[in-house]
């Protein structure tokens, strides 16, 4: 039976400006070697990669100092193409706004990281550009393929994984579109269950990459299809979220983070920001686990997740200069 899901409003105070980071670590992203500079996550929920978010990605990354690496597994794989010529030619011409950023003069450097074969995942000559990256991004497609590909047999981790997570503790990015987000947290979607009996969809839960272990996540938010379904029905699925994180209470702390189309969450620590064109989606658990509390961050607006052991987890809204709402809904080869 479903259980009831409380739609509400964010009703604290705004704030003016950006400011304390600290706290709890809500999301259980990797800890940060400097507090000033917390790890950072963009999710976006598919379709076309805005402006704003564009440069939201390259800014973070360390604009003209950054070194960006592009996973493109989830959308293309090198054995479907009669030569790795072939197949790096056809990932310039789809995504050639990225190289171009390094031919530009706008980043320091840019590649593409790609294979077809698991155990590469734990090679250190594989995984070198992850340990000199300021930035990953990760295409969309098809997340199993990253699973196959990258994420170990849990509760071990690959070198690839390691990478990253170093990435993010030394303040660096990693950021992913449609699967390239599903695949991001601990614990990922892999695809859902529809029912005969018109029951709502379930989702087909596995592990993913597991730089956001307090969090599970949904793209495409906006389409019909089931999403909304599958995704409250896993976050208020507690015994199973504990069983696939191997942590007893996790799913009584899990937070629910659902973006829409064209549209980015910025993750910096606890704060969170939605840039692009549309909204993302945050549930919360009450502290009776008997519902969860919806709210809407529209684009252009922040929050600040906070916890306390007797409150739960609570949304403070945060004031978004009104300078970086720009975001030009065009995808030239993002």
């Amino acid at each position: 039976m479903i259980r009831l899901i409380c739609l509400t409003l964010l009703t604290v105070a705004f704030l003016t400006a950006l400011t304390a980071r600290g706290g709890e670590n809500v999301l259980l992203l990797p800890d940060a070697k400097d507090a000033a500079n917390p790890p950072k996550l963009i999710l976006h929920g598919g379709g076309k990669i805005t402006d704003d978010v564009f440069e939201k990605f390259i800014e973070l990354a360390g604009g003209k100092n950054a070194r960006i690496v592009f996973v493109p597994n989830a959308g293309y794989r090198q054995v479907e193409f009669d030569s790795e010529e072939e197949f790096l030619e056809t990932l310039h011409e789809r995504f050639n706004a990225w190289p171009h950023l390094e031919s530009s003069g706008q980043i320091e450097s840019f590649r593409f990281l790609y294979t077809d074969e698991p155990d590469d995942a734990d090679e250190e000559d594989f995984i070198r550009p992850l340990q000199e990256a300021t930035g990953v991004w990760f295409s969309g497609g098809a997340q199993g393929r990253l699973n196959y590909r990258y994420v170990g047999e849990f509760p071990a981790r690959t070198k690839f994984q390691f990478a990253l997570s170093e990435l993010l503790e030394r303040g660096g990015v990693v950021g992913g579109t449609s699967a390239g987000m599903a695949a991001l947290p601990e614990i990922m979607t892999l695809w859902q269950e529809d029912h005969e009996d018109g029951s709502p969809a379930s989702a087909v839960a596995v592990h993913g990459l597991g730089l956001m272990r307090g969090a599970i996540v949904e793209q495409h938010f906006d389409t019909v299809g089931g999403r909304l379904e599958r995704f409250t029905g896993l976050l208020r699925d507690a015994a199973r979220l504990n069983r696939l994180s191997g942590r007893p209470n996790a799913g009584q702390t899990m937070v629910g983070l659902a973006v829409e189309e064209s549209t980015a969450l910025i993750v910096e620590g606890n704060v969170l920001t939605t840039l692009g064109i549309g909204n993302s989606h945050i549930f919360l658990r009450e502290p009776t686990l008997r519902a969860l509390e919806w709210y809407e961050l529209p684009s252009g607006e922040s929050a600040q997740l906070e916890r306390s052991p007797n409150q739960g987890t609570a949304l403070m809204r945060l004031e978004l200069p009104k300078e970086t709402r720009n975001p030009n809904p065009l995808d030239d080869g993002r």
